[in-house]
């Protein structure tokens, strides 16, 4: 049911919208159902010879065909009007509830599922719509308006109509059952499809490398086989239902015609036996309907379930309930007994970090894959909250900010940056659109990147690609290095970002951080020694905890990992486990 509560909870705000659309379609079944009465008068008359009354019943045989007609449209046109307006502010819901997530929920999901759900689900609320309110509404309707004229001219037919519906219901849940049984294995099949579809296209620069065209059609290829059986049961439901509902309608609709026979001449005019077929025989198709129409709404309710149970997900990093912005940030951190490990794992990335970084100093976090260095920089932004201890942004808990003022604080420049489908200028201004000209100019130049952009045929409004697939990894990080400069932040934070840069680039860039770290503080997690030489602090973590902080030669004189790591950069060596524990 929970479904349909979000269901009617969105559609509640056109409450009055509603109302007169739901009139409009009864009115419309009405003059679409009641037409086989109209036959019957026009018909008794013929036969009387009453040629004013055949005329008054023709005219509202007419009026019930045209009138039906405008009122069918009208309440389509009524209920579009709804539903755009309810399709748009559920998708913008739950997109934003998408975005709004944990950054683990991120890491965790599936794309291609995630896609899937929201074009199911997308679907999904016209199809309950119109199956509701528009189909199964119809049925309904036609039903009492059929049983009020065969209870008028021969109640046992009447009950007879009621015990067939009655019956056809039972199957009709019966076969809907074993229906949405392999409609839920084929949706797990084709979202496994999807799944592999998806990762293929994403990671499409992998496959030409390993030439693995072959063998990614072939894996596809191997889940169509179950996705094949998986179709085949599907299928075979609706020849179920064919067999079920058809013969069982054919039946109870025969065993009423031929009462309705039986009956004819005694008190029972010709009239009244083609009023009677009329609207048996109009019915009959109603039950194929009414199966498709149940089945439309519960199939579509699981879709629906997996849809509005994006909704559902909690959000583990809170925002504080009264927040506090600071006076005239200046960008100080501290760390005291930081600690952490990941959701559902015992074992410690951080352990007891304690670390006080001034405002406007350059400090380099260095250490093997794994040391925790960029876990710090999570925790920082909020992406995940400690396990113990505390982060202080100029001497605020970061728990205390919301999540959007405090990232808008700081900028970051990711090891790999991904670009949106879309110009260079949005991309650049992306995270502040209202930047002046003479602003967005100068941050390209500064990441020198600027020459480039405008020896381009279209410069600034060159499209750079899915993710960003039409520059080289080097533009890429020049662009996401402009991109984070322009937002002048209080800290500034590198994840690698100069690790695509050649040496010319690396040097101009070397020279915008040092002009950038006059006004903010600068984070710099680097395997490149080159890039931290003149940091302020240098802080070396192995296995989450510090383990030495110093400036460059500091570190070098006192022969510790830092100058482990730093020999074994210089001389091309690749770092081991094993030295790491010699050193």
């Amino acid at each position: 049911m929970k479904p349909i509560l979000y269901f009617y909870r969105f559609l509640a705000k056109y409450k009055w919208k509603f109302v007169p659309f739901l009139l409009v379609v009864m009115v419309t079944v009405i003059l679409e159902t009641i037409r086989p009465y109209w036959l019957k008068q026009i018909i008794d008359n013929s036969l009387l010879q009453n040629q004013s009354r055949v005329l008054f019943y023709l005219i509202l045989f007419g009026v019930s065909t045209i009138g039906g007609n405008l009122t069918s449209a009208l309440s389509y046109y009524l209920g579009d009007k709804i539903m755009i307006s309810t399709s748009r502010e559920i998708r913008e819901a739950i997109f934003q509830k998408v975005l709004e997530l944990d950054f683990a929920y991120h890491v965790n999901k599936s794309t291609g599922s995630l896609i899937s759900a929201f074009r199911r689900g997308d679907s999904a609320i016209y199809t309950v719509f119109q199956s509701l309110h528009q189909e199964l509404f119809r049925v309904l309707i036609a039903l009492l308006v059929t049983l009020f004229f065969l209870f008028r001219v021969s109640p046992p037919m009447a009950i007879s109509l009621i015990c067939l519906f009655v019956i056809n219901l039972f199957l009709i849940f019966w076969l809907i059952k074993i229906n949405l049984k392999t409609r839920v294995e084929l949706n797990q099949s084709e979202d496994d499809i999807s799944g592999i579809i998806t990762d293929s296209l994403i990671n499409y620069e992998t496959v030409k490398f390993f030439a693995a065209e072959t063998k990614e059609r072939q894996r596809l290829g191997r889940h169509f086989i179950d996705w094949t059986q998986k179709f085949w049961n599907f299928s075979n439901s609706f020849r179920l239902m064919d067999v079920c509902i058809g013969t069982s309608s054919g039946l109870g609709i025969l065993f009423i015609l031929f009462q309705a026979v039986t009956k004819f001449g005694h008190d029972f005019s010709l009239g009244d036996l083609v009023m009677v077929s009329g609207f048996i025989t109009g019915f009959y198709y109603q039950f194929f309907n009414l199966f498709f129409r149940i089945r439309d709404i519960a199939k579509n309710l699981t879709d629906l379930e997996k849809y509005f149970g994006i909704l559902e997900n909690v959000v583990v990093v809170k925002d504080p309930i009264t927040p506090v912005t600071i006076n005239k940030p200046i960008g100080a951190l501290t760390f005291r007994h930081v600690s952490f490990a990941y959701p559902g794992s015992n074992d410690k990335v951080l352990d007891d970090i304690n670390l006080e970084i001034v405002s406007g100093e350059k400090v380099a976090f260095v250490g093997r894959s794994g040391a925790g260095k960029t876990t710090l920089i999570k925790l920082l932004l909020r992406f995940y909250d400690a396990t113990a201890g505390v982060i202080e942004f100029d001497g605020v808990d970061i728990r205390r900010l919301t999540k959007s003022y405090l990232r808008s604080l700081m900028a970051v420049v990711p090891q790999e940056p991904i670009m949106f489908n879309n110009s260079i200028k949005f991309n650049l201004a992306y995270g502040k659109e209202n930047a002046s000209w003479s602003k967005v100019k100068k941050a390209a130049a500064d990441a020198n990147i600027l020459d480039f952009i405008e020896g381009l045929p279209e410069n600034w409004k060159t499209e750079v690609g899915e993710r960003g697939i039409k520059l080289s990894g080097g533009q890429k990080q020049r662009l996401a290095i402009a991109r984070a400069l322009l937002t002048d932040p209080k800290i500034l934070i590198f994840d690698e970002a100069t690790s695509n840069l050649d040496s010319e680039s690396e040097r101009k860039i070397q020279q915008a951080l040092n002009f950038a770290s006059k006004s903010r503080t600068v984070i710099i997690i680097a395997h490149r020694f080159s890039t931290i030489r003149n940091a302020n602090k240098i802080v070396v973590l192995n296995n989450g905890i510090i383990s030495e902080i110093g400036k460059h030669q500091d570190l070098i004189a006192r022969g510790g990992i830092y100058r482990l790591l730093w020999t074994l950069q210089s001389k091309g060596k690749l770092l081991t486990d094993e030295s790491i524990v010699e050193a």
